[in-house]
């Protein structure tokens, strides 16, 4: 090996924290990404006889004439098009509007029973893409590695 050599070999191994940095980023942002598409998916048509959480919950919609939003509630696609992906110092955020809780579940697991089954929900959809995760990962050492 030459000095050349030696002085590019050198130059590659100090890339490698950037390289490995900005390949766990897309990776993070990759998940995100499609955590996001997954949850602004629209929901099914509701079905009959309404699932409501509880008594109160089902007279206040009707006294507040559907929670301002009228009876029929005409979906706005607001819920679907309002989940946004910032990238935040040292990651990713995925941020679903109120009451994006309520429509696709919480990451402790609660849903409305209004919804549930009809929307994607999130927790599964946390639990899908971190168990896609190490084969991301290695997918991206392998490309930084050169062995594609």
């Amino acid at each position: 090996m030459t000095d050349s050599n030696i002085k590019q070999v050198i130059e590659e191994i100090k890339k490698i924290p950037d390289n490995l940095e900005a390949g766990a980023d897309q990776v993070l942002s990759d998940a995100v990404e499609s955590i996001k598409g997954e949850m602004s998916v629209p929901g099914s048509a509701i079905t009959y006889p309404v699932q409501w959480d509880s008594e109160r919950q089902r007279r206040a919609f009707f006294a507040t004439n559907g929670f301002g939003k009228g009876i029929p509630y005409k979906r706005t696609d607001g819920y679907v098009a309002a989940w946004r992906h910032d990238v935040i110092p040292f990651g990713h955020q995925l941020f679903g509007p109120h009451p994006a809780g309520a429509i696709g579940g919480t990451p402790a697991g609660w849903q409305s029973r209004i919804h549930r089954n009809r929307w994607n929900y999130l927790l599964k959809a946390l639990a899908d893409e971190l168990a896609r995760m190490p084969d991301r990962i290695r997918d991206m050492l392998r490309v930084f590695g050169g062995k594609q």
